[in-house]
């Protein structure tokens, strides 16, 4: 079955499962592309999205929610400050001075 889905980290998808091996068997089977580590207890925060493929089958969008997770390991980390640019004033252009009074008879050419 085709889909337009790309893998990328921190999304996921799951399809239908048309055909149960059991009545116990999973409605939908997929998987997600973690982004970030987790431990042992951990909880994962998934997001869950209907979505219809170009061939007319209906699969669930996953992403990991991950928002808090980013949030506590940034606190961590010292922000970066990046540094202020200052724009260069265009270049003043300067007439020079007309002198009229110079008697142009006094030139030798």
């Amino acid at each position: 079955m085709a889909n337009d889905h790309r893998e990328e980290p921190g999304k996921g998808v799951a399809f239908w499962e048309s055909v149960k091996k059991s009545d116990k068997g999973p409605d939908y089977k997929g998987f997600v592309n973690l982004e970030m580590d987790y431990r042992a207890g951990e909880k994962l925060k998934l997001a869950f999205w209907l979505k219809n493929t170009s061939n007319g089958y209906t699969l669930l969008s996953i992403k990991e929610d991950n928002y808090s997770k980013k949030m506590e390991a940034q606190k961590d980390k010292p922000k970066e400050v990046k540094p202020r640019v200052y724009l260069a004033t265009p270049p003043i252009r300067v007439q020079p001075p007309r002198h009229t009074d110079i008697d142009d008879g006094d030139i030798p050419f």
